[in-house]
């Protein structure tokens, strides 16, 4: 008989195997301005996820607050970005190589009133500095993320929280902690 945990990983595993069949093409895709390949398809996060993740980081004293900034690599709509700030009062940035996207986070930041707080930029994650995070969120699948943690051991500090959503980051070296398993990896 399965347990919890063996039915939320057959869960998980089909989950991420349908969007990498559903992205497949998405991943190969090329943007025309930066010639870029993609890290993950768009697949935005429930609300219900974000403060989920939210609540956690609060209830484990990793809150940001009115000096730090947020990052998103692949901010997509910027529905993160937006929430925490709202949540937080920090600042924020998101980065975002589909052009489209950037413009509907842009809007989103617009409509709540957070340009002063929210910036967003089309470009490349891994030539984006984020040497100022306090948090980085990364949406990724798992044979993207090993380059990504090396980008993000070069910038970080070892008191910047990176969250991994929905996937974990297995070449994490001791003293570089990715906490909240299933959530976070």
């Amino acid at each position: 008989m399965a347990t919890p945990g063996d039915r939320r990983r057959q869960v998980r595993q089909l989950v991420l195997d349908a969007a990498r069949a559903r992205a497949n093409d998405a991943l190969t895709l090329k943007s025309e301005d930066c010639n870029k390949e993609l890290f993950a398809p768009f697949s935005p996060s429930p609300v219900a996820v974000i403060d989920a993740v939210w609540a956690k980081i609060e209830g484990a004293q990793l809150s940001l607050t009115s000096n730090d900034l947020l990052v998103d690599l692949g901010c997509g709509d910027g529905r993160w970005l937006v929430s925490g700030v709202k949540r937080f009062n920090c600042s924020a940035f998101g980065v975002e190589l589909d052009e489209n996207l950037v413009k509907r986070a842009k809007d989103q930041v617009h409509r709540e009133g957070l340009e002063h707080k929210i910036k967003v930029e089309v470009g490349d994650v891994m030539q984006t500095d984020i040497s100022n995070a306090k948090v980085v969120i990364v949406y990724a699948f798992a044979e993207s993320l090993s380059g990504i943690a090396e980008m993000l051991k070069t910038q970080l500090t070892e008191d910047t929280n990176v969250l991994s959503i929905g996937v974990r980051c297995v070449d994490v070296e001791k003293g570089w902690s990715w906490v909240f398993k299933g959530l976070i990896g």
